[in-house]
């Protein structure tokens, strides 16, 4: 039972009881109305018993109309609250799926962009690795440049050393 049939149910309760008073009291009244009647007739036994006969049927036929119209009343405040209620439902349905909608959307939409900046991370990551590559190879080449630089100087110290030791050769014969 949802929330909604409990508090139809209780409305319903509620109208019915409203309606039994409603009842209650005309009925309370039509007998007064009679006996007082009775009690204050002018009339004699025989005419004043038909019309405490016709008015109890036009009484009676007050009571009767008044109930099917209450009935009517009811059924008809029955039926709005049906149909408010589906209405209701059918709104908050449609409110679920919509939100269930965007939520799908949303989804698809941070997928795209996870795609788009792996794709970009991606070309990046291959800048850098040929960017490392280029730099190793002019790291590879200053290294030969210096090697070759350093082999020079060195064949340029051995000769300064030769030439030195040379003098010093001379100058300890002198």
């Amino acid at each position: 039972m949802g929330i909604f049939d409990y508090f139809e149910r209780k409305r319903r309760e509620q109208e019915r009881k409203r309606l039994a008073e409603k009842a209650g009291a005309v009925l309370t009244g039509a007998a007064l109305g009679g006996l007082a009647g009775i009690l204050f007739a002018p009339e004699s036994g025989d005419k004043t018993r038909k019309k405490i006969a016709e008015k109890s049927k036009d009484a009676a036929l007050n009571v009767k109309s008044s109930v099917e119209d209450l009935a009517d009343s009811v059924q008809y405040k029955a039926y709005q609250a049906g149909e408010t209620s589906r209405k209701i439902m059918g709104d908050l349905k449609e409110k679920a799926s919509d939100a269930k909608e965007d939520f799908k959307d949303a989804v698809e939409n941070a997928k795209y962009k996870a795609r788009a900046i792996g794709e970009v991370i991606s070309e990046k990551a291959e800048d850098a690795k040929e960017d490392v590559k280029e730099k190793a190879e002019e790291v590879k080449e200053k290294g030969k440049k210096a090697a070759e630089d350093v082999k020079e100087a060195a064949k340029e110290v051995k000769k300064d050393v030769k030439d030195g030791a040379k003098e010093v050769k001379k100058d300890i014969k002198k």
